[in-house]
């Protein structure tokens, strides 16, 4: 799978931008903020419904302009498929051949695409709630099931933790209502616990496979799914904090409680790891989710990589990009502020390689060769 040619109209800093890409190796030149993350961020979107970088769609928006629309024609094993983007300041439309969805949500998983960032270290730094984030991205992707049952989840539990509010300013809670959301939390809650499990078993070789394969040194790594939904006796402990709960306001236990501990040499990486060895974690997980998404999708996701060899020395950078060469079959963007950098390592690649230099929302192809 790859995308062809992208057309944008108003979206971040590019007023209006249609452009071929090759279906293997493109390189995206340009200083920082010239608008090379915000290009990859609208072949993102196409893929997932949703930016990396942007919380709302009204954030996506060129500045003083009502709407933006992003349009892609993506291909797999020779049919063509046109998924256009609008957003009009208010209302988001999401088509796939001019069909729209009856939920946007079933667009997940059909066009993987996978994003490696300067800011994916982040995972590593930040609380529970971005580790979170990133594995139900990753197996929302991978699984439907996973998808459906986190939408039900996520949605009772706002309502449970809507209704428990109530009760903190006077109003009587409807017991036969709460029963209902504490039912289909549990049951939910039961089916993400499981397969994040599920999941993470099968993610964790490769992960650890790639890592070896990056690091220069010999360590060991691991990641640990930290929960308590799976305990036999979770049903009982979750009822038996109900009156926590209505102290707080809001539902204490549950798979929204969820951790994933990463750890190397029996430590956390948080606490313990280098500033080379987060960056090596993180990429080697990405690059695992890739191998995990071929293979429950059974389609080769699109690679985005923006930027990530900051902060890596020229023996990690060369040994990332021998991995890319030999693993990564589908398409793949590189965007970097130095394009002698990441252009040198594929100077001998046998695939199509194209380079764009972007300067400002402008971009033109380069016939540059290292």
């Amino acid at each position: 799978m790859y995308i062809e040619k992208i057309s944008l109209l108003n979206f971040k800093n590019y007023p209006e931008l249609e452009l071929s890409f090759s279906e293997h190796i493109n390189l995206l030149a340009g200083l920082n903020g010239s608008g090379k993350t915000n290009l990859l961020d609208a072949i993102y979107c196409l893929c997932l419904t949703k930016s990396f970088l942007a919380f709302t769609d009204q954030q996506m928006i060129t500045t003083n302009q009502a709407y933006f629309s992003a349009l892609g024609w993506f291909h797999e094993n020779s049919k063509e498929f046109k998924i256009q983007y609008d957003f009009d300041g208010k209302k988001k439309s999401f088509t796939v051949d001019k069909k729209p969805y009856t939920r946007i949500s079933e667009h997940i998983g059909k066009f993987p695409a996978i994003v490696l960032t300067p800011h994916d270290t982040d995972l590593i730094r930040n609380g529970a709630e971005d580790r979170r984030r990133f594995f139900d991205t990753l197996f929302s992707q991978a699984d439907h099931i996973y998808l459906e049952a986190l939408i039900r989840y996520t949605h009772f539990l706002k309502q449970r933790n809507a209704l428990l509010k109530q009760a903190s300013e006077g109003v009587l809670i409807d017991r036969i209502l709460m029963d209902a959301y504490d039912h289909n939390l549990l049951q939910s809650g039961a089916i993400i616990a499981g397969k994040r499990n599920e999941y993470l078993n099968r993610l964790l070789p490769v992960f650890q496979e790639y890592y070896t394969l990056l690091s220069p040194d010999h360590e060991r790594t691991t990641i640990e799914y930290e929960t308590k939904v799976l305990a036999p006796d979770f049903e009982k402990t979750y009822k038996d904090s109900y009156s926590k709960d209505l102290i707080l306001q809001r539902t204490n236990k549950g798979i929204h409680k969820d951790d994933f501990k990463f750890i190397i040499n029996g430590e956390a990486v948080k606490q313990y790891g280098s500033q080379g060895q987060q960056k090596t974690f993180v990429i080697a997980l990405k690059l695992a989710q890739y191998e995990l998404l071929k293979a429950c999708t059974g389609h080769t996701p699109i690679l985005l990589m923006d930027d990530i060899f900051d902060k890596l020395d020229d023996q990690r950078i060369e040994k990332l990009i021998s991995l890319v060469q030999k693993y990564v079959k589908g398409q793949l963007f590189i965007s970097d502020a130095r394009p002698d950098r990441s252009g040198t390592f594929f100077q001998s690649n046998t695939k199509e390689f194209r380079m764009f230099i972007i300067d400002q929302g402008k971009v033109k192809q380069s016939d540059l060769r290292f």
